[in-house]
């Protein structure tokens, strides 16, 4: 006779199972960050993230099946900063710059977002970056990635330019270029790593540069 499956207690179970299964991804993630950051793609393989995450080499190619996807999980990862799928785009941070009465308060939560970003993405994208020549799911990768930076540019300036307090006569090239410069991984890169800004003082100068091109200087 077959025993009789407790409704209750499946129902208890299933959701400290997708917790588990939520910890472990959000661990191979993690994992994954730090050793695409420090080895590159060519030096990151699947065992040295098990390694690093503390699970086994199965279970990160069963999650993610391989080191190219695994790359773009990490990729979403370390620009959302979590493993939430919420696009950027929709979330509680960019409507907040959307709704400022003001351009120079949503370019100064705008250089706080993109600080947040940069710090967790700017070293990711570089791996990614060295790798888009050699392999061509990581080459389609950074096209994406540059592909939502354009967007990102083009938001920026649209929204910017409908603030009443913008420097007057700036043309929306004008515009799209400073936030080029500003959304432009490598600017983090080299403030950080060769001009050894701390990720504040980097976000203090986002806010000088903010407010050096795109701001009237009689109002700001």
């Amino acid at each position: 006779m077959t025993t009789p499956v407790n409704p209750e207690k499946r129902a208890y179970r299933s959701p400290r199972r997708r917790e588990g299964a939520e910890n472990t991804r959000v661990s191979i993630l993690r994992a994954a960050t730090t050793t695409f950051e420090s080895r590159g793609w060519a030096g990151t393989t699947m065992r040295v993230v098990s390694e690093v995450a503390g699970v086994s080499l199965q279970s990160v190619e069963a999650i993610f099946g391989t080191k190219a996807a695994l790359l773009r999980a990490t990729v979403d990862f370390a620009i959302r900063g979590d493993a939430d799928a919420t696009p950027v785009v929709q979330r509680e941070a960019v409507a907040r710059m959307e709704a400022t009465a003001t351009a120079a308060e949503m370019l100064d939560l705008h250089a706080a977002h993109l600080r947040a970003i940069n710090a967790r993405s700017a070293r990711v994208a570089w791996a990614v970056e060295q790798a888009a020549t050699h392999d061509a799911s990581v080459g389609e990768l950074w096209s994406q990635m540059n592909d939502n930076r354009a967007f990102g540019v083009a938001w920026a300036a649209t929204t910017l330019l409908d603030k009443p307090d913008h420097r007057r006569g700036l043309e929306r090239r004008e515009v799209e270029a400073a936030f080029w410069v500003a959304l432009d991984w490598g600017t983090y890169r080299t403030l950080t790593e060769q001009a050894r800004l701390s990720a504040d003082q980097y976000e203090e100068w986002l806010r000088w540069y903010y407010r050096s091109t795109l701001l009237d200087a009689t109002k700001n």
